[in-house]
């Protein structure tokens, strides 16, 4: 076996100033114990940044197009574990103090020995060290254990991968079918990724005007439009520093699409009726259950767009395609449930399971919510059988009427006072709650009914 030792590494270093001569110097005299990359501008730096990933940025307060603060600012929102150091001439004092408040390890007030520098990056990268060790601890101690719940390939796959899409800074498209869980993978990269202490913003696009679209992302002044009485933030705004999640971004009108490219481009906007710049400053995460590449193919949403946006694409698979995680969603989905109603959790009879594994999930996993909300607010004892489980089969319209609208093979054998009873609770229901209409049906005294109905509901002899 050949062992590498971390030693065999160099660390990575990034050095961002508008002078190429220092950009030059600097390179040579750090080569040898480093793998260096420079930058001259903002933007550069930005794009070497994401595909670099340094350990350390030395960075210029002062660059032709941003200001090294809010680089500074960009580069710690992006990496919890990437040191920056501020490099500044004589009179920018002011600015060196905030770019400490806002978490640069130090300075180097220029011109500089390298002796300095060396001892500088020598301290610095000790620090390196020390945090990352912590990061490692915290890890193992289980708090970044946030997970897609499955055991499926495609689940067990994309928990593998999912910290690294949530550390990058990359926009996200998330394609798949309605109800396949976009929005909680979307809600589960932020809250994995460094923006998680800013806000999540949601937008669905599908039914929104192409004005109403614009002024929810964007804002507007006062007086943009009619009834536009008063200055309104956007979501852009909202947003900032964290993560804006448009769902059924496909449905979005053509223009607007352009105009959230620009923003993602340039990081700028400007309100509906505004003349000022303001900063975007936000991850966006994207999802559809369209074909992006094939509307973009037919015109109907644009190509550019459709390029920014598939960087990191991920493709929710449906349920019926991971039907072995039908267990563990099941416990997902019924311990919040159960809280929501006082009740304890049930168990799922294993005929129930099969039940549910034997059926085509057209609605994936919000519609497997729904039948289990369905069955909790039903069930009378502690476990959940096939006949509380009501689902949308072929057949099912027709069996209706038989056996209280269930088929027969699909119940259970179980006590029989415990099935009367619920049938009993059933006929009560479905008579708008008039006992007696209910005894007749049944052929039953009113009496032997609610005697029934105590059998079935110990909490009815309370009242």
């Amino acid at each position: 076996m050949i062992r590498v030792q971390m030693a065999d590494f160099k660390k990575r270093i990034l050095v961002v100033d508008d002078d190429v001569n220092i950009l030059a110097g600097l390179e040579a005299l750090l080569s040898d114990q480093w793998e260096v990359r420079t930058a001259a501008s903002g933007r550069d730096a930005i794009t070497t940044f994401s595909d670099f990933s340094p350990d350390i940025v030395l960075l210029d307060v002062t660059l032709p197009d941003f200001s090294g603060i809010d680089l500074l600012h960009q580069f710690k929102m992006y990496s919890e574990t990437t040191a920056v150091i501020m490099m500044s001439g004589i009179g920018a004092i002011d600015r060196v103090v905030e770019s400490m408040r806002l978490g640069a390890e130090t300075f180097l007030q220029k011109p500089f020995e390298f002796e300095t520098l060396e001892l500088t990056l020598a301290q610095v990268s000790k620090m390196i060290a020390t945090q990352r060790e912590l990061i490692a601890l915290r890890r193992s101690e289980g708090n970044e254990t946030e997970r897609l719940p499955g055991i499926s390939p495609e689940m067990t796959q994309l928990n593998d991968i999912l910290g690294q899409i949530a550390r990058a800074p990359s926009p996200v498209l998330v394609e798949g079918e309605s109800g396949t869980g976009k929005g909680v993978l979307a809600r589960l990269i932020h809250n994995r990724s460094p923006r998680a202490r800013a806000p999540f913003v949601d937008l669905n696009c599908a039914g929104l005007s192409k004005e109403l679209l614009e002024s929810e992302l964007f804002g507007h002044e006062r007086g943009a439009f009619t009834n536009a009485m008063n200055t309104k933030p956007g979501l852009f705004e909202i947003a900032a520093d964290g993560t804006l999640f448009l769902d059924e971004i496909g449905e979005m009108e053509l223009t607007v699409q352009a105009r959230l490219l620009k923003a993602l481009e340039e990081k700028r906007f400007r309100r509906v009726g505004g003349i000022r710049d303001l900063r975007a400053d936000f991850r966006l995460i994207a999802a559809t259950n369209r074909d992006l590449a094939a509307e973009a193919a037919a015109g109907r949403f644009r190509a550019d767009l459709y390029y920014r946006l598939n960087v990191v694409r991920i493709k929710m698979p449906p349920l019926r395609d991971r039907l072995e995680d039908l267990p563990i969603l099941v416990q997902e989905i019924l311990r919040p449930l159960s809280k929501e109603m006082g009740r304890a959790i049930p168990k799922v009879s294993s005929r129930a399971m099969k039940k549910l594994g034997s059926y085509h999930w057209p609605g994936n996993v919000r519609e497997l919510r729904n039948v289990l909300e369905r069955a909790l607010l039903t069930l009378h004892g502690e476990e959940i059988h096939t006949e509380d489980l009501s689902m949308e089969t072929p057949g099912s319209m027709a069996a209706a009427g038989k056996n209280g609208g269930l088929p027969t093979e699909e119940w259970e054998i179980r006590p029989l006072d415990e099935v009367i009873g619920q049938y009993v609770a059933a006929s009560v229901k479905a008579s708008g709650g008039n006992m007696r209409k209910a005894a007749r049906q049944l052929q039953i005294s009113p009496s032997t009914l609610y005697s029934r109905l105590k059998d079935a509901d110990p909490n009815l002899s309370k009242t």
